[in-house]
């Protein structure tokens, strides 16, 4: 990634972040209403998908299982079954391959889920962390947003042994910037978590 598409990237997230929190205190409604606000002040159509995103589907669908991403082209055939288009849109743009996120998540699955064999985290806490982000794109992979619900966190991090419930308050309050939502509504990635999922996802590629 060149200097100019980081720095482009950056601002992306500056934005997301912005807008998450104008208007994550506000209604449903009220938010549909700002947004759509936003849309035509801007002359955007949000109800239309990404072009690149569109011409490529168009193209894989064209070209059967042969599925370019990143530099490479992949028999792979069903591999990105059931994943959403914007996590498509994600997968190319940070240069993910499916072979390699297929370690870490089940693509193809009937369940897209996390499926990696360990977590990192020296500690549980560090661990709880890598959980709450994985589970994020786990979501976004399958649904295209990073949401997930208390029961699905609190098995994932029994699983990694990565539920500390005396300390679980405490260590949800130190990933604040990364997650919000309570046991009763679930959890959600905000854009730095996010951004700080796929960072983790990449780091777990390179091992």
């Amino acid at each position: 990634m060149t200097e100019k598409s980081m720095a482009d990237v950056r601002l992306e997230i500056s934005a997301m972040e912005a807008v998450h929190a104008a208007l994550k205190e506000l209604e449903p409604e009220v938010q549909k209403r700002v947004l759509a606000w936003a849309a035509t002040i801007l002359g955007i159509d949000s109800s239309l998908p990404e072009p690149n995103l569109q011409r490529r589907d168009e193209d894989q669908s064209r070209a059967g299982s042969d599925v370019a991403i990143g530099d490479d082209s992949y028999e792979i055939s069903g591999i990105l079954d059931g994943v959403s288009a914007v996590a498509k849109r994600w997968i190319t743009r940070n240069g993910l391959q499916p072979k390699d996120l297929s370690t870490i998540f089940n693509l193809g699955g009937d369940d897209l889920d996390l499926i990696a064999n360990t977590v990192p985290g020296k500690s549980m806490k560090e661990r709880m962390r890598s959980v709450f982000l994985l589970k994020g794109v786990a979501a976004y992979l399958g649904t295209g947003a990073a949401r997930f619900t208390h029961e699905q966190m609190r098995e994932a991090c029994l699983h990694y042994d990565a539920f500390d419930a005396g300390n679980f308050a405490v260590h949800l309050k130190s990933i604040s910037s990364e997650v919000t939502g309570t046991k009763d509504t679930g959890y959600t990635l905000t854009p730095r978590g996010l951004a700080n999922a796929t960072e983790l996802v990449k780091s777990i590629i390179q091992r």
